[in-house]
């Protein structure tokens, strides 16, 4: 029966009820896409330090924009793969991210077998650019860069370098310094970065290698030289201490801070969280922080900070196989 046959109250009827189904169909999505429906938690694959601190940072900043509240909880072990590992597992609705610097995704997945791979969580937002730091003892047979190379030319793999653990990001950073050099060092493992640099303040190593907060003050001290940054540009933090690229050495490695989302987590959601990431950069919390820590806030979007992890990991993992230690 055409509506044209039917009263007035029937066509009044149909009418509503089509409005209606309309109006599930356009509330329908909104109520699936809403985000965030409850608390939210950062993930932090590393024992609680200055990591977890930058985290609780941007959650005090961030809450203003999500309006809800935002957890930190620490996941540390295995060079910050079974944190990384809970991320990428976690469900995919925004609800639950990691915050972390990259080597669980850009150096790890190219040395062991995880539970996860490198396209198993998707950048949202980078956070910082470290940045890492290389430091001379006092009284080392060089004083900069320049010096640095020229000695180690003349006197191959007598310049030693202290790290935070074999196959990390500080051991990787100073292989791929001297391999753009063309100069032979010889690493020295230590159980983290600040008995490296410890090792380095006492004269035990020539250089130590590790994050601004670890290395700046004891060069501000005078107790040890600040001879490069790794960063692509001289960070604003940092403006005293030259990049590689500056002595001609073709060769940059900077820290990525970030946060991921599991892989299947929408887009609506990432570009939400990424907003609020931008926003954050700029709150007080932040700020302190990176003031306090000597930190390189600099936030990238997506769709950037996808493209400059992929680009490091494809360099660490040329780096790797170089060693002999790419799995």
């Amino acid at each position: 029966m055409s509506t044209r046959s039917m009263g007035t109250s029937n066509r009044r009827t149909v009418i509503a009820g089509l409005a209606g189904v309309a109006g599930t169909l356009v509330a329908g999505p909104r109520r699936a896409w809403a985000f965030p429906t409850q608390p939210i938690t950062f993930v932090v694959p590393y024992a609680p330090g200055s990591t977890d601190q930058f985290a609780r940072a941007f959650a005090t900043e961030m809450e203003k924009t999500l309006g809800k509240t935002i957890m930190v909880e620490t996941r540390p072990g295995a060079g910050g793969t079974i944190g990384t590992s809970y991320g990428a597992r976690a469900i995919p609705d925004g609800h639950t991210l990691l915050f972390s610097t990259s080597a669980p995704l850009t150096i790890a997945p190219h040395q062991h077998k995880l539970p996860y791979k490198f396209d198993d969580l998707r950048p949202v937002a980078r956070v910082g650019l470290g940045p890492n730091v290389m430091g001379a003892r006092t009284n080392a047979p060089f004083k900069d860069l320049e010096s640095l190379v020229a000695y180690a030319k003349a006197n191959p793999e007598k310049v030693t370098f202290g790290s935070a653990g074999t196959g990390g990001s500080t051991h990787l950073s100073g292989e791929a310094f001297a391999r753009a050099a063309g100069i032979k060092l010889t690493h020295i493992p230590f159980q983290g970065s600040t008995p490296a640099v410890a090792a380095a303040v006492g004269g035990t190593v020539d250089l130590a290698l590790g994050f601004a907060q670890s290395i700046v003050p004891q060069a501000r001290g005078g107790r040890l030289l600040a001879i490069a940054q790794f960063n692509k540009t001289r960070a604003k933090i940092l403006p005293e201490v030259p990049t590689f690229l500056e002595a001609g050495i073709n060769f940059a490695l900077p820290v990525h801070i970030g946060i991921w989302a599991p892989k299947a987590t929408p887009d609506a959601i990432v570009e939400q969280v990424a907003v609020a990431v931008e926003k954050a950069c700029t709150g007080p919390a932040v700020v302190e922080f990176a003031k306090v820590t000597v930190t390189e806030v600099e936030f990238a979007g997506p769709d950037a900070f996808g493209r400059e992890l992929a680009e490091e990991s494809a360099f660490v993992k040329e780096i790797l196989r170089s060693l002999g230690m790419a799995s």
